[in-house]
């Protein structure tokens, strides 16, 4: 219905007064409607979700307490360059993370930036080798993790990933053992969201199961 003719229509003293009140009043209306539909369309952006898959197989080092640190090292901190912002106009600098065994579908672990990301991941995988993973100094055992890469980006049709970081064994302060992992992959032109979620999750997936558990710790005498 045409509020300016409705109010027309009203034959009330002061009638005329009533409705150019009225009108000036629409286009703050439209302004709040545009508004609040401007914040729906932001907060619709979709995220991008990534799972971490577990190890099929599992090593053998039940017993062991260990607490995680992780200190992020990355001279850039975004996730995404302007090339995959350019294809995936408005996406979140933050991931949906998800972990999974094998093939299994994934179970939500919450929103995380690449760090916290990562940090989870490998507290997940030392839980699968039967690691007790305990609060931060709660054990003499250390895993330090230094972030030096995590980051997509799209540059003439071909997308790029890498993720590298160093995970350092230490007890009592000491550093007994350390192992450097770095991945990167390319791929010709994604076709969707989801392609891209893949390959993250893969690279994610391989540079951390890739990491030697095994190694460490029998280098640590552990």
């Amino acid at each position: 219905m045409d509020m300016g003719l409705y109010f027309k229509r009203g034959i009330t003293p002061g009638g005329e007064n009533k409705m150019k009140k009225i009108n000036q009043y629409r286009p703050k209306s439209f302004l709040i409607l545009g508004f609040l539909f401007l914040i729906s369309s932001c907060s619709s952006i979709p995220r991008f979700q990534l799972t971490y898959r577990l190890p099929a197989e599992q090593i053998t080092l039940a017993g062991n307490k260990v607490y995680v640190t992780l200190e992020d090292m990355r001279e850039d901190k975004r996730i995404f360059g302007e090339g995959a912002h350019r294809k995936f106009k408005n996406i979140p600098e933050s991931i949906s993370f998800y972990i999974a065994l094998g093939s299994a579908p994934g179970t939500g672990k919450g929103i995380y930036q690449p760090p916290d990301l990562l940090k989870k991941a490998l507290e997940s995988r030392l839980k699968h080798e039967g690691i007790e993973v305990v609060p931060e100094g709660a054990a003499p055992i250390r895993m330090s993790v230094l972030l030096k890469t995590f980051f997509m980006d799209r540059k003439d049709w071909i997308w790029k990933v890498t993720i590298s970081y160093e995970a350092r064994l230490a007890i009592e302060g000491k550093v007994r053992a350390s192992e450097f992992v770095s991945a990167e992959a390319e791929r010709f032109e994604l076709v969707g969201k989801e392609q891209a979620e893949a390959m993250l999750g893969e690279l994610l997936t391989d540079v951390v199961n890739r990491l030697n558990l095994n190694r460490l710790f029998q280098e640590s005498k552990l």
